[in-house]
């Protein structure tokens, strides 16, 4: 096809082409091969994917049964919350389930725990059924929260680990000890900067990735002020840690009870559960991010539902996504207050619902594993 058209007129029409048909195209010929895979083609079809205007926008959604197998699939953005795709899932976890850290670009981030003792890291591709196995610096049992995102400056995937060698940071003596793994470079290195001290959180609660920023719920001390509930971040560009304030009602909230989401993937949001004679969902948005002031709430009520106040898992255009206490998945519209069961069931509080973004990630790294290819070198 070179010989007949201008190679800049080949790679937009590349550009255009889904996931699968370009993983056959590196099979057609070795400059093809070699186009596709470089770091350059990747990044630039994953930024026309976010910019094009007919883009699909998906949800990956993780199920767990009671036999201790985990189903993943993705989810179109309708009404209904209709299947897109299954995603064939390869790994075994040693605990009951892998806990997700986060998805980001195409890339699924699961950590393998047994008893505080993190085996491994994966960073997976179901669509190109690629994966990393990062295993981490620091072992033994210790307590760590952990966050994945993307540095855009660099073009790259990091995961950033604190650990903590008690139960809480606010009973140690000593820092804790902070890690950051660098897909591009395959290795863990230290973070020079000082780690906070005396914020302490818990590894079981979500993390939510905005603008370079990995965010968590974090209790913050201090010995004038006493403690209080922030929202953590650290920025993956800079490698530095910020702070946010969280709306005065919000302060000294017991952590567990709060849960923080990524709203109509423009802010960050927090919500709160509560229950009196109905269960009412209070939503806290960032209109504008970083501006303490833009903090808005939003209000939903679901009604006595007879089985405890459910769980939080998303929030996609004005619909919140909760789990209810048997595993049900339920959706409330935040304008007009109704809610519809969605008939999709999972073993309960192991449920998983994120944003998801085709991508090429990982196939230019030689150090990535492949599964579940056939003989020519094609997905199956």
């Amino acid at each position: 096809m070179s010989d007949f058209l201008p190679e800049e007129l080949i790679q937009e029409i590349l550009y255009k082409l889904p996931i699968k048909s370009l993983v056959q195209c590196t099979s057609l010929c070795k400059s093809w091969n070699s186009l596709i895979k470089s770091r350059n083609f990747i990044s630039k079809h994953l930024q026309r994917t976010i910019s094009s205007t007919d883009h699909q926008s998906l949800f990956l959604l993780r199920l767990c049964s009671k036999q201790r197998e985990e189903q993943y699939s993705l989810r179109f953005d309708d009404q209904d919350f209709n299947e897109h795709m299954q995603l064939h899932f390869p790994f075994k976890s040693y605990e009951s389930y892998f806990r997700i850290i986060g998805s980001c670009n195409g890339l699924i981030c699961l950590a393998n725990i047994f008893e505080r003792i993190t085996i491994s890291f994966i960073l997976w591709n179901p669509l190109l059924q690629k994966y990393v196995n990062v295993k981490p610096r620091i072992l033994g049992p210790v307590y760590s929260f952990i966050g994945f995102g993307y540095d855009s400056r660099a073009n790259d995937y990091k995961l950033v680990r604190i650990v903590n060698f008690q139960k809480s940071k606010f009973l140690s003596k000593n820092a804790p000890e902070m890690e950051l793994y660098s897909l591009n470079e395959g290795s863990w290195r230290s973070i020079t900067q000082r780690t906070p001290l005396r914020y302490d959180t818990d590894q079981r609660f979500s993390q939510a990735f905005l603008n370079g920023v990995v965010h968590w719920i974090a209790l913050r001390a201090d010995q004038h002020e006493g403690s209080s509930n922030v929202v953590l971040g650290f920025d993956m560009r800079d490698e530095i840690f910020l702070e946010i304030a969280l709306p005065d009602s919000l302060a000294n909230v017991t952590p567990s009870c709060l849960s923080l989401l990524v709203y109509k993937e423009s802010s960050i949001s927090v919500c709160q559960a509560s229950f009196q004679s109905s269960v009412q969902f209070h939503i806290w948005v960032m209109k504008e991010y970083g501006v303490v002031d833009s903090w808005t709430k939003l209000m939903l009520t679901i009604g006595a539902q007879g089985e405890g106040i459910p769980r939080a898992l998303g929030i996609r255009k004005d619909d919140f996504l909760m789990e209810m206490k048997r595993g049900w998945i339920v959706s409330g519209d935040l304008e007009s207050q109704q809610v519809r069961d969605l008939r999709i069931w999972g073993e309960p509080s192991h449920t998983f619902i994120g944003v998801y973004l085709e991508s090429l990630v990982l196939l230019d790294k030689s150090n990535a594993t492949s599964y579940g290819i056939n003989s020519n070198g094609l997905i199956a």
